[in-house]
């Protein structure tokens, strides 16, 4: 201790400590500039992939805006100057988007139109310059689209090099030959980088764009080059960025060049950095050299910390016995608050089917039309407390990860006209206005989860009216899927769904933006937790169906939420023939469908048939179409339908001054027997369910079946139905609905009961247990019917309003055949009963 004490070693202490200290200082230094300067290199080449992709997609979308606007053209043809000048600001809202647009046609007595950003739309009265005439004809000659290479400037109007894109606007056979009418746009290669967003970083690149004959154009000198550049490799750090970008099948370049050619120079703080660590070198051995003197005092210190540390230890292993028993108090709680969501929505869902099962039973009672439209609301509104419910269970699940989509037909009319009725009330009490829009371009007969999606836009729409006090709320459906008359679709059965929904309320700041589907962060505005659970789901919802939710908003203007789902197509209209079936007599026959799909299809089977057919996309128009023309043999109605449904159709058809003849078939993928109660009043002779097998239609059209043979109404005839269920009110429904459908019922109040029953029961073909009952539960009950009585092939469904998948599947494990959720689906009750019978 003394020899360590000794200033000789202190001072062999100090410098050693020293050097050490400083070469270590230098080690370092060398290493982050090392790394400073590959992090460099790999942000700049990050910077130029991300500026190549932007100007790809920037590229892209010229051509396609330009293609956007001639389909406009097409399809809205003849076009008035007025509508051309709304597409074209449409299409290009922003002065620089285009430069020159000319539409022009072979047809000097058709209108030609050009349209520049300073002078705006006027009448073309010179010939096309010369620059578009060989695209021009090749256009007319190929009938595609042709794009240009990069042209230098030929006229005051474009000063700079342009790329030229020619549309020809020409349907059927006339596109395979000579198209006659040419949309042109005109764009300048500069308005392309315009076209980038901020973030992208346009003003910090220099890039040169080849096209396909070899042109060179180079930014931001915004001219042309008469060769490629040649690079020096060696005077550079970061290397250039060259790749290729694909024009309508012509291969152009790109090279990007950063605007400075080398990796900053390290700052001068790594230098402080570096003299600081040979300074602290020195202070430390400095101080190793004072603390070997007082070496004394540093072990009687070291022996105060040993003992210091003993307590911590001790303190840190009561800490982590803590911390174990808070993970099983959490791990308890979690699973509490699972068993308390199971059982609220068990003891809501109770009366909420009691409500919707009443309201079914009264439906089929005779009534005023006012009384149905009563009645609909209400189950408008037990529906919406369901979801309320559905949004607690999706939660649940959601946590649990047992949430499974259904894949079933729907259409998006009886989700739109239920939201309305759900929501219109609500939206007019607080002063708002509430509309939906539903494109005709938007196919409606869809696949998918029906309650899911209606949850999105209702918690969507819920979401809107809560955070507005005044204006509106709008809520548009679109679709990303393009098609035409000749191709709608019928050959890709995935479909993509976009659900907008704008308010004009206070709007939301874009740091609650980001936390608004966390549950777990506050928001500094006013937004209730009851909202963000149901937009937490819904955002849940859409990732499950390959899509998402964005929002963009605006403080004091309103907000923005836009959904995308991915869905399929239901194009199950009718059936396709076995054989040519041709029709005694000529028929006239005029179809009305809001789907184009079920158009095409349904004209194409009845024209096969040899039928004279007129189809309307529009109630509206075939009633015009009635009334001006003479009356067809057959009218073939679509039920559900957009401004004019099935129902009203019939209303109208009734209240014409002419006498309506012919025969109406209605073909509808909805409850027939529910369509066959509103239409009691009219001269309705068939529903027809989607989809329809073209020989049964054939067969209808021809009267060569029984048109007064009704289907059978009564599927259970025959079978006995025990029914083991506590509460009065749903004994009442199941028992009302399955003696509709034919089936004699035997009802019990526990599993006792339900044991007793079938001991003095001289028959019972299937039994439908409730699990939660008095006395003895369901699987109680079950256990002793297995066992006891032997009744090991006795089909037993169960009942209830649980929702999570592992009780369903400890309900099966159990013995039960199937199970059966709360509120009752009557079709769906009766389908199990037959397949579990073998009667259907």
């Amino acid at each position: 201790m003394k020899y360590l004490a000794s200033g000789k070693m202190a001072n062999v202490v100090f410098w050693l400590t020293f050097v050490v200290g400083s070469a270590i200082g230098l080690l370092l230094f060398n290493q982050g500039v090392s790394s400073y300067r590959t992090q460099e290199l790999n942000h700049a080449q990050q910077h130029l992939q991300q500026f190549v992709a932007r100007y790809d997609v920037a590229l892209q979308q010229t051509v396609e805006r330009s293609t956007k606007l001639a389909d406009a053209v097409h399809l809205n043809s003849p076009l008035k100057a007025a509508q051309l000048s709304q597409f074209i600001h449409l299409v290009y809202p922003k002065a620089n988007d285009v430069a020159e647009i000319y539409l022009f046609s072979d047809n000097a007595a058709l209108p030609r139109f050009h349209y520049a950003p300073d002078t705006g739309l006027s009448q073309l009265v010179d010939e096309l310059a010369p620059y578009i005439q060989p695209y021009l004809i090749a256009a007319r000659k190929l009938g595609t689209t042709q794009v240009s290479p990069i042209i230098a400037a030929h006229n005051s109007a474009v000063k700079s090099p342009m790329i030229v894109v020619v549309n020809p606007i020409a349907e059927g056979e006339e596109k395979a030959l000579n198209a006659a009418t040419f949309l042109i746009t005109v764009h300048q290669v500069a308005s392309l980088t315009d076209a980038l967003p901020n973030e992208a970083g346009r003003e910090h690149f220099a890039y040169i764009l080849a096209d396909h004959e070899q042109n060179h154009y180079v930014f931001p000198d915004n001219k042309m080059l008469d060769s490629a550049p040649s690079v020096d490799a060696k005077r550079t750090d970061i290397p250039d960025l060259n790749v290729p970008l694909s024009i309508l099948g012509n291969q152009w370049q790109l090279w990007v060049y950063p605007p400075t050619r080398h990796v900053k120079p390290v700052d001068f703080i790594y230098y402080v950095y570096l003299a600081l660590s040979i300074v602290g070198s020195f202070v430390v051995g400095f101080l190793l050299r004072y603390a070997l003197q007082q070496h004394r005092g540093l072990y009687l210190q070291l022996l105060r910390q040993s003992r210091e540390v003993k307590r911590v230890t001790h303190s840190l292993n009561d800490t982590e016995i803590a911390l174990a028993a808070s993970e099983k108090t959490a791990a308890w709680a979690v699973s509490g608050r699972t068993q308390f969501m199971t059982t609220l929505s068990h003891q809501i869902r109770t009366p909420v089917n009691g409500i919707l099962g009443m309201t079914d039973l009264c439906m089929q009672t005779e009534l005023s039309l006012k009384q149905q439209d009563y009645l609909r609301k209400i189950t408008a509104s037990a529906e919406h407390l369901n979801s309320v419910l559905g949004d607690l269970s999706d939660f649940a699940l959601l946590e649990s990860g047992e949430l499974q989509l259904a894949e079933q037909p729907f259409s998006l009319h009886e989700i739109v006209d239920s939201l309305y009725a759900m929501l219109s009330k609500e939206a007019q009490d607080k002063g708002l206005v509430f509309n939906i829009t539903l494109p005709h371009t938007v196919h409606c007969d869809l696949i998918g989860d029906r309650r899911r999606l209606s949850e999105i836009m209702l918690n969507l729409c819920i979401n809107a009216i809560e955070q507005t006090s005044s204006g509106h709320i709008h809520l548009v459906i679109s679709t990303d899927n393009q098609q035409t008359e000749q191709d709608p679709l019928l050959h890709d059965s995935d479909y993509t769904l976009n659900i907008m929904v704008t308010d004009t309320g206070a709007g939301i700041n874009q740091e609650d933006i980001n936390q608004l589907f966390s549950q777990g962060q506050p928001l500094k505005q006013n937004h209730n937790a009851g909202g963000r659970l149901g937009l937490t789901i819904s955002q849940q919802l859409c990732q499950l169906m390959g899509g998402e939710i964005v929002v963009s908003s605006q403080l004091g203007i309103g907000s923005c939420f836009t959904a995308s789902v991915k869905l399929k197509l239901n194009n199950l209209i009718i059936t396709s023939p076995e054989k040519v079936m041709q029709l005694s007599a000529p028929q006239r026959i005029v179809v009305v469908d809001d789907n184009p799909i079920s158009l095409i299809m349904l004209e194409n089977a009845l024209s096969t048939m040899g039928a004279e057919v007129a189809t309307f996309q529009s109630a509206s128009d075939a009633l015009e179409a009635l009334i001006e023309n003479d009356q067809p043999d057959i009218i073939l109605l679509d039920w559900v339908m957009p401004q004019v449904g099935g129902l009203a159709f019939l209303s109208r058809l009734q209240q014409l001054k002419v006498q309506i003849t012919s025969r109406i078939l209605v073909l509808t993928a909805y409850d027939a027997k529910s369509i066959s109660r509103m239409t009691q009043q009219f001269s309705v002779e068939r529903i027809l369910s989607k989809p329809c097998r073209n020989e049964e239609l054939f067969h209808i059209i021809e009267n060569t079946e029984m048109i007064a043979s009704e289907e059978d109404n009564s599927p259970l005839d025959g079978l006995v139905v025990l029914v083991a269920e506590d509460n009065m009110i749903n004994q009442e429904i199941i028992s009302e609905l399955l003696q509709q459908e034919g089936a004699e019922v035997l009802l019990s109040n526990d599993g006792q009961h339900c044991i007793d029953e079938l001991k003095r029961a001289e028959k019972v073909d299937i039994v439908l247990m409730d699990i939660n009952m008095p006395v003895m539960n369901g699987l109680a009950a079950l256990k002793v019917i297995r066992g006891e009585l032997g009744m090991a092939d006795l089909p037993i469904v169960a009942l209830t309003a649980n929702i999570f998948e592992q009780d369903k599947q400890q309900y099966i494990q159990a013995g039960m055949n199937e199970h059966l959720g709360k509120p009752y689906d009557r079709g769906e009750i009766v389908r199990c009963i037959l397949r579990l019978t073998q009667k259907a």
